[in-house]
C-alpha cells in the first residue's frame, strides 16, 4: 500500500510531456495582403480626391464671393464719397477739417472706418470732440465741436506772447490751449490771463495748474458784473501761487484770493457801487483781506455820507 502511494505520487510529479506539433497561435485580424493594401490605397485615392474637391468648391465660393462684393459694393458708385458737410463753429475751417481727415473722391463709405477719421480730427488740438455719421448714398456728415476761446495765455518761458506778436495762444474755457491762426476783432478784445509760471503749454490739453482755472472763474465772474459804465477787464495777472490781480482799463488794480472767491466779490459789489456812485477813481483794492480792505485811490476820494466804521479803513489818496 505505501509502495503503491509513493509510486503514485512520483508519477504524479513527473511532468507532462508536450505532444509535437502544439503551440500557442496569434489571430492577425489586420492581416496585409496585396489585394487588401489596393484596397486601401483606392481608399485613401478616394478621400482625397474628396477633400480636394471640397477645397476647391470652398475657394471658388469665396472667390465669387469677394469677385461680387468688390464689384457691387466697393466699386460701387453709390456707396463712394461725393460730398462732405461739415457742422462746426471756431476758428477751423470746413476745408481745414476735411483735409484732416485724408479722405478723397475714391473712399468707399462701406469700407471706411469711422473711428480712425474720428481720431484724425480729434487730434487737432482746435477740436473738442467730433461725431461722424454716413448715409451710404455718398454723402458723409461731421459734426465737430470746436474749443471757443475765452482768453489769450502768455507765458514768456513757453514763448507764448501777446496777441499781436504772432506768437500768441488762445485759451478756452476748460484751461486748453487753442492756437489761434487768425486774429478777429472778437479775439482781440478778449482779456488776457498772464501766468510767468505756468508749468506746461500743451495745445488741446487742459492745464494741470490749479491757478490757472481760478483765473478762468473770476473772469467769468467779473465780466458777467460788466456794466456800461463800470471799467472793463484787460487781463488777470497769477503773480503767485495764492493771488490774483485783475487789471481794468483806467488803471485799477484788484487782488483776489483763488479761494472762497464769492465772499470777496460780494465785498467787490460793495466797493464799486460806491465808487460808481461817488466817482471815484479806485487804483487798487486787496480783497483778500477779510477785514479793513486796504484801497487807494487815484484822487481823493468823496467819503461824505459814510459812517465812521467805513471811513475809519479808507487810506488817503494816492
Amino acid at each position: 500500500m505505501s509502495a503503491a502511494k509513493n509510486g503514485s505520487k512520483k508519477s504524479a510529479k513527473r511532468p507532462s510531456r508536450k505532444r509535437k506539433g502544439t503551440g500557442t497561435h496569434v489571430i492577425d485580424y489586420q492581416p496585409e495582403s496585396p489585394v487588401i493594401r489596393e484596397h486601401e490605397a483606392v481608399e485613401r485615392r478616394r478621400r482625397g480626391f474628396r477633400t480636394a474637391m471640397w477645397l476647391i468648391t470652398a475657394m471658388i465660393v469665396v472667390g465669387i464671393g469677394w469677385v461680387t462684393w468688390h464689384e457691387a459694393l466697393e466699386k460701387n458708385s453709390q456707396f463712394m464719397l461725393k460730398t462732405v458737410e461739415v457742422n462746426t463753429e471756431g476758428t477751423l475751417t470746413r476745408q481745414q477739417l476735411v483735409a484732416a481727415t485724408g479722405l478723397t473722391e475714391a473712399t468707399n463709405l462701406l469700407t471706411m472706418n469711422l473711428r480712425e477719421v474720428r481720431a484724425k480730427i480729434e487730434r487737432l488740438p482746435q477740436v473738442k470732440s467730433a461725431v461722424i455719421h454716413r448715409d451710404y448714398h455718398g454723402k458723409l456728415t461731421l459734426d465737430v465741436v470746436q474749443r471757443l476761446p475765452v482768453a489769450w495765455m502768455e507765458c514768456p518761458k513757453h514763448k507764448l506772447m501777446g496777441p499781436l506778436t504772432g506768437k500768441g495762444c488762445l485759451i478756452d474755457a476748460e484751461g486748453a490751449l487753442v492756437p489761434c491762426n487768425v486774429i478777429t476783432r472778437d479775439y482781440l478784445a478778449m482779456p488776457r490771463i498772464q501766468f510767468p509760471n505756468l508749468s506746461e503749454a500743451t495745445p488741446g490739453k487742459p492745464s494741470p495748474d490749479m491757478q490757472v482755472h481760478a483765473a478762468l472763474r473770476l473772469m467769468e465772474k467779473l465780466q458777467k458784473r460788466q456794466q456800461d459804465d463800470h471799467p472793463a477787464l484787460e487781463m488777470i495777472e497769477i503773480p503767485n501761487p495764492w493771488s490774483l490781480v485783475a487789471h481794468f482799463n483806467g488803471d485799477t488794480k484788484i487782488t483776489f484770493g483763488v479761494d472762497d472767491m464769492d465772499p470777496q466779490l460780494a465785498r467787490f459789489d460793495r466797493v464799486m457801487h460806491e465808487a460808481r456812485a461817488r466817482k471815484w477813481r479806485l487804483a487798487t483794492l486787496n480783497l483778500i483781506a477779510t477785514t479793513n480792505t486796504p484801497a487807494t485811490f487815484h484822487e481823493t476820494p468823496d467819503v461824505t455820507g459814510l459812517n465812521l466804521a467805513d471811513t475809519a479803513s479808507t487810506p488817503p489818496a494816492r
